[in-house]
């Protein structure tokens, strides 16, 4: 019987020896510089930034580089000296011309860092603005953690876009803004003039991006599911004594290239990652600038060269049996993401 614990013991002894922890191996690299270009036909959204990557491990923010020279090339034209307006921030005081080509520059110590050549686009266009009624499957957990599906309608809003030879890709961003409207009650005397309030949202999470099927031959982009937006405004408002008067929908579209739209969905396929072991991480994603003077070093980032241009419609939606005419704005007023007014609505009130 000693024998047999003897030789338990032993056995147990050598299961925990074998029970240790894999801690992989990762190296601490040097951070690499980064690249971020966006230029456009506006002026205020225009920005050349420069950091470096960070340590896997690290917790800090990305270091800033500053003290480079950054230039702004126009294929067999002139050159633009970037301005450095915050340390690792640069923008340009001029604007690429449609049709014509264009390099980004960057000069930091002895290394010098380059882009491919890249053509300003045309003006980008929405040729159609429309909305339609669709149910999403929602699954709620209750409080004994069993998930329960939940059928949610909604208005998804759709755009078209023209396809041609010199711009079939798109990116958008988006802003709605829901109006509201409060009626104090009387208390005595006559009621007290009525609030006027709004509240902005964003379904950016992800690059909105739009382009034609590969190996298609077509004019347009039809029917680009661009947002949704819950028919029941309660869903938005803080209470049930705020009635909606509408949305107005903001949309920055830009006209970007096949190069960047690629580059772009793969970030978002990186976004999306679930976490498995063999994920992409951002660095594996190169993008469309190398170091001349030294090819063996390696530089992240993109020269985006965009055209752009904004789109205003208001909407009014309370169910699918009369969920409004989208009405496109020509007014574009500088709106502030909330706030409210007493007695009269805002001057850009629709």
């Amino acid at each position: 019987m000693r024998k047999k614990l003897l030789y338990l013991f032993f056995w147990l002894l050598l299961l925990a020896s074998c029970e240790e922890y894999y801690k992989p191996a990762i190296d601490q690299i040097e951070g690499q510089l980064v690249i971020e270009a966006f230029i456009t036909n506006d002026q205020s959204r225009n920005f050349v930034r420069l950091t470096k990557t960070r340590n896997f491990y690290s917790v800090q923010p990305s270091q800033v580089v500053s003290g480079a020279r950054v230039e702004l090339i126009e294929i067999n034209g002139k050159i633009t000296q970037g301005i450095e307006i915050s340390s690792g921030n640069f923008t340009f005081n001029t604007l690429p011309v449609i049709g014509k080509n264009y390099k980004l520059r960057v000069l930091l110590l002895r290394d010098i860092y380059e882009s491919e050549v890249v053509s300003m686009p045309p003006l980008p266009s929405i040729v159609g603005f429309y909305t339609g009624h669709i149910v999403e499957k929602v699954y709620v957990t209750d409080g004994y953690g069993s998930p329960h599906a939940f059928d949610v309608p909604q208005r998804e809003i759709y755009i078209d876009a023209p396809v041609s030879d010199k711009l079939s890709h798109y990116r958008f961003s988006t802003r709605t803004i829901l109006e509201w409207i409060y009626n104090p009650p009387s208390i005595t005397g006559p009621p007290p003039p009525s609030i006027y309030g709004w509240q902005s949202f964003y379904q950016n999470e992800k690059f909105n991006l739009a382009g034609p099927k590969k190996f298609s031959q077509t004019e347009k982009i039809e029917k680009y599911p661009l947002l949704k937006l819950y028919y029941n405004a309660s869903a938005y408002l803080q209470t049930d004594t705020l009635f909606s008067n509408g949305w107005i929908i903001i949309i920055d579209q830009f006209g970007t290239s096949e190069g960047s739209y690629e580059f772009h969905k793969n970030l978002n396929s990186q976004f999306a990652a679930d976490g498995s072991l063999f994920d992409p991480v951002q660095t594996q994603i190169f993008g469309n600038i190398t170091c001349t003077s030294d090819p063996s070093k390696i530089v992240f980032g993109y020269f985006d060269l965009n055209s752009y241009r904004q789109y205003r419609y208001y909407l009014y939606i309370s169910n699918s049996i009369s969920p409004g005419i989208p009405r496109q704005i020509f007014r574009y007023p500088i709106i502030p993401d909330t706030g409210k007014t007493v007695g009269m609505p805002p001057d850009w009130w629709e």
